[in-house]
């Protein structure tokens, strides 16, 4: 019984904690939900054209000198974007399964448990949530030597 209590206890506290350190999440980077665009156009980036097909009132750029490290995975490129002028979501492109795994550990750490999973069409979608931001984990499954992945990281009260 002792044993019991004690594994329920460090669940919820291990609950709390990953719960306390994901409502801290408010955008990426230096960069908050929200933001202006204009504030953005300051730093040294160029303009991605039709990156999010033809969504009216969406405006994407890659950042010249951009770090590309997230989660102990160097990604192939990082996209912010902006929804009528406010700063609304980030896509990181990578490569390979262990990559995924790196990110998924990422994710988990970052933004919470997993909140719902599937496999469609030899994709692997994994979605995660904190309360201002969400995350989805894709990865195409089907070409072992060139698989590819994406990680969408968005904000919540933008996307309403």
């Amino acid at each position: 019984m002792r044993c019991f209590c004690t594994c329920w206890i460090t669940l919820l506290l291990f609950i709390t904690v990953s719960t306390a350190a994901a409502a801290e999440i408010d955008g990426f980077r230096n960069f908050r939900w929200g933001m202006d665009q204009a504030a953005f156009l300051e730093t040294d980036q160029k303009s991605i054209e039709g990156h999010m097909g033809a969504v009216q009132g969406v405006e994407s750029f890659q950042l010249k000198n951009d770090d590309l490290e997230i989660g102990g995975v160097k990604a192939d490129g990082i996209v912010y974007s902006f929804f009528k002028g406010k700063f609304a979501s980030v896509d990181i492109d990578f490569k390979g399964f262990d990559n995924f795994e790196k990110l998924t550990a990422y994710c988990k750490k970052t933004f919470g448990p997993v909140t719902g999973a599937v496999t469609m069409k030899l994709e692997y979608y994994a979605g995660f949530d904190s309360p201002k931001t969400g995350a989805m984990l894709l990865y195409q499954l089907s070409m072992a030597n060139s698989s590819y992945g994406k990680l969408y990281i968005y904000s919540k009260e933008l996307l309403n």
